[in-house]
């Protein structure tokens, strides 16, 4: 005999089909990011999870995702952003270790480049990841209190800030920005790891 329960969860499971054909795709429950093809290359480092998967992010909105060794610039510098700054200033991004950054910015501004969004974000042992916006933020569409609420999810929110200012990079006021914090390196927890996230654009 069908009572009123049975009768009820036959019908959601019905309807499963329909709800779930009918909702966009999503890739690990997020939603896709926008298309970004302002940003000419986006460099991670696949030392770190969270790096790799900012990448996945903007690789599948369409952005040019390049991957540095242990760390090291000299191969993507050499073979994708020199050539590309040669001809023209284009924007580049990444969420990189520190260093990558500091040398990276070094070379920008011999090509009146500079960097117009800088976060850094402090991943601890156990998993926790403390956030610092230093520049850009307001731009970006991000506050430290976005980056908390995201908990483990923070690289995918850094990078759709990363997309949302990058995006508007050719409307942006022009700012006379001076060096990043990125030449400071700031005391770290056991076994902390630091993370930068970035943007290199005119400015």
């Amino acid at each position: 005999m069908i009572n009123r329960r049975i009768f009820l969860e036959a019908a959601a499971a019905s309807a499963l089909p329909a709800i779930a054909s009918a909702r966009p795709h999503v890739a690990g429950g997020q939603a896709p990011l926008p298309s970004c093809t302002a940003i000419h290359s986006f460099l991670i480092d696949a030392r770190h999870a969270p790096s790799r998967t900012a990448g996945e992010r903007l690789r599948a909105a369409g952005t040019d995702v390049h991957t540095l060794s242990d760390g090291d610039v000299t191969q993507v510098w050499l073979r994708h952003i020199a050539p590309a700054w040669r001809e023209r200033p284009v924007t580049i991004a990444g969420l990189t270790a520190r260093p990558a950054l500091f040398c990276l910015e070094q070379l920008a501004l011999g090509s009146g480049l500079r960097v117009v969004f800088h976060a850094e974000h402090v991943v601890h042992d156990e998993g926790r990841t403390e956030h610092r916006l230093l520049r850009g933020a307001a731009a970006a569409g991000i506050a430290p209190h976005d980056l908390a609420l995201a908990g483990l999810l923070w690289p995918s929110r850094v990078a759709q800030a990363i997309v949302t200012r990058a995006s508007q990079q050719s409307h942006a006021v022009r700012e006379r920005l001076g060096r990043s914090e990125a030449a400071l390196d700031p005391p770290l927890p056991p076994r902390a790891q630091l993370l930068t996230s970035w943007i290199i654009a005119a400015a």
